[in-house]
């Protein structure tokens, strides 16, 4: 788990991350082929968690699951949590 302060510290691997606030709430699920990449280059949910009054306390954390299996793992995982930053339901390939 690391603070939005760390993102150079995520790693390469295929994986759903998901975005929690300093209370442990899930705020955001999503995947990517490459974690580290897909924050570095400016995710388009970056501005709207730099906005929050708890910014600093945010923090992510992921797992690491195979390309094929991005897509279940994400839906299952947003499913579960029914982030405030999720709008739609990612589909089931």
């Amino acid at each position: 788990m690391l603070p939005l302060s760390k993102l150079s510290e995520l790693p390469t691997s295929s994986g759903i991350y998901l975005v929690e606030s300093g209370f442990g709430t899930i705020l955001y699920v999503g995947q990517a082929q490459n974690i580290r990449a897909r924050w570095l280059k400016g995710h388009h949910k970056f501005a709207v968690l730099a906005a929050r009054d708890d910014f600093l306390s945010i923090r992510i954390r992921w797992v690491n699951i195979p390309k094929w299996l991005l897509n279940r793992a994400e839906n299952a995982a947003v499913s579960h949590y029914q982030p405030v930053l999720n709008k739609r339901m990612p589909p089931v390939v």
